[in-house]
């Protein structure tokens, strides 16, 4: 196990009852415990009786558990007395786990906080009262020992992460064989067991999918794309959340997210866009979700629309009406998100975000390439992880809108020739060049949004919410002609993989959409 440490700081205070339940040392914050906060645990507060528990994973024939005992001395002082190990001991390093890692229930709720402390921002924890597009992650140690399967593929994950984070191949192969495990009963499962897709079921998909952005087991984004394609096949045939099929509020939101990312991808129309899926919840994030679902449908539409004119090498009057009701889906989706954001902003008294300047030379994914610090020189910080999440869902949702306009208005102006005259107006490409140049230029803002916001994004989580909304930024910086900010974002998604252990971001950033490695049978 990862340094956990009998160090004189645990002898200075007394550990939080949460803490000591799970068998970790307590950094004795008052008047909760931060460490409790960060994995999502309710802090129980402190005992009376000075008493600390501390359970690292042992190694060959030594047990399990470290005690230590308070014990008064001649100055009836309190005074740590250690039973066992030694004191030469007490630190155990990652190295000197055995073979076969013991995955016993303690030690797995051990294994998943550390996970849970690294993955999660430190310096974005939300302390929202309801539900948090993170809320999921933060409350998975409760979901240990409810279902087997369930706790096998967060076995894989953890160790997956902890063994990319310190290069320890025994960490590997473990949560290779996990993985291995996860699959092969997830194929056993009976078919109506598949069909219902209960909470478990649900959530070991997206569990696995985790796994892939850190640990690779297909080629590229393949083995990602599997297990997305797989939780929303599996939430389709279960059917909406609803009182006589209840299902947590947070998994689906999660569900959505990471189907909306993929879909991106593919460029192909989501079953989520249908009525029965919308209006679910009345979190802004949910509301945010619902409109967000609608764009994956008009890329397709796009696509086959510049498909149809590259194919007639022209554009006919019936064209153009179609360009021009494309254009207006695509004008309405913006304007409701526009809606919503103000809606937004007035809830929020703080403040979304605040911009600063990036200090010199120290964006935390550029280390390597030090002449593109000066591409973006400021930094957008958030107060949490809420507001960062949905401010990125935001951000990336209007990149793609303007992007795809940039691209429609393009389209008219091209073949505008073409057009019989007496169907266009005479100030057509006036209006129309203002609106292409409009288009692109917000485009441009909302990008450099998602890329200054970058640096602030620290550990797993951040990592996670940031990746396809900057993979967006970069394909809309390729289609203005910006050659040094895509190759900014290019890097980046690099470093992602280079600081975190997410191998699947620096796959991403050498993708265009139409190398995407979409499934063409629908979801």
């Amino acid at each position: 196990m990862p340094n956990i440490s009998v160090g004189k700081r645990a002898l200075l205070g007394r550990p939080c009852l949460t803490c000591q339940q799970r068998k970790i040392k307590c950094d004795r914050g008052k008047p909760t415990c931060e460490r409790c906060v960060k994995a999502g645990f309710k802090c129980d507060g402190y005992p009376v009786e000075p008493f600390v528990h501390v359970v690292p994973t042992p190694r060959n024939g030594q047990s399990n558990k470290i005690t230590l005992k308070r014990v008064r001395n001649s100055n009836n002082n309190h005074t740590p007395i250690e039973e066992k190990p030694k004191r030469a001991q007490e630190k155990l390093q990652l190295k000197s786990l055995t073979e076969k890692i013991n995955m016993a229930p303690e030690n797995r709720t051990q294994v998943l906080s550390y996970f849970l402390e690294r993955y999660m921002p430190a310096s974005m924890t939300s302390y929202r009262t309801f539900e948090t597009p993170s809320a999921w992650i933060k409350d998975l140690p409760n979901l240990l020992g409810r279902w087997e399967i369930l706790d096998t593929a967060l076995t894989a994950l953890c160790l997956a992460y902890i063994g990319d984070l310190h290069h320890d191949k025994t960490h590997l192969q473990e949560s290779q064989r996990f993985y291995s495990s996860v699959l092969r009963k997830m194929g056993s499962l009976p078919l109506e067991s598949i069909k219902s897709a209960n909470e478990g079921v649900l959530a070991t998909t997206m569990i696995m999918a985790m796994y892939e952005l850190f640990h690779c087991t297909y080629r590229g984004l393949q083995g990602w794309m599997f297990h997305v394609k797989g939780a929303c096949r599996l939430l389709q045939l279960r059917g909406p959340p609803s009182q006589e099929l209840p299902l947590n509020l947070s998994l689906y939101s999660r569900i959505r997210i990471t189907a909306v990312w993929d879909a991106y991808g593919t460029r192909k129309a989501l079953f989520l866009a249908q009525p029965e899926w919308q209006g679910l919840s009345e979190t802004p994030h949910d509301h945010l979700l619902d409109l967000l679902v609608f764009i994956p449908g008009l890329l397709e539409r796009s696509d086959n629309m510049t498909a149809a004119v590259n194919e007639s090498r022209g554009m006919n009057n019936v064209e153009l009406f179609s360009v021009d009701d494309l254009l207006g889906c695509w004008l309405a989706i913006h304007h409701r998100l526009t809606n919503w954001y103000s809606e937004f902003d007035a809830q929020e008294s703080a403040g979304l975000f605040k911009i600063g300047p990036l200090e010199p030379n120290n964006h935390p994914y550029l280390e390597e390439n030090p002449e593109l610090h000066a591409v973006f020189p400021q930094v957008v910080t958030f107060k949490d992880t809420y507001i960062a999440q949905i401010m990125l869902l935001y951000w990336f949702s209007q990149v793609i809108i303007h992007t795809a306009t940039t691209k429609l208005y393009g389209i008219r102006e091209n073949h505008r020739a073409s057009i019989n005259a007496k169907f266009v107006s005479k100030n057509h490409k006036r209006v129309h060049n203002e609106d292409m140049e409009d288009a692109e230029k917000m485009g441009g803002y909302y990008a450099t949004k998602i890329c200054q916001s970058i640096a602030s994004l620290r550990e797993g989580y951040g990592f996670q919410i940031a990746m396809v909304p900057l993979w967006a930024a970069q394909q809309f910086f390729d289609a203005s002609g910006d050659a040094e900010k895509f190759l900014w974002c290019q890097e980046v998604l690099k470093g992602f993989g280079k600081v975190g252990g997410f191998v699947l971001a620096a796959a991403l950033g050498i993708l265009t959409p139409k190398q995407y490695p979409g499934i063409t049978s629908s979801v």
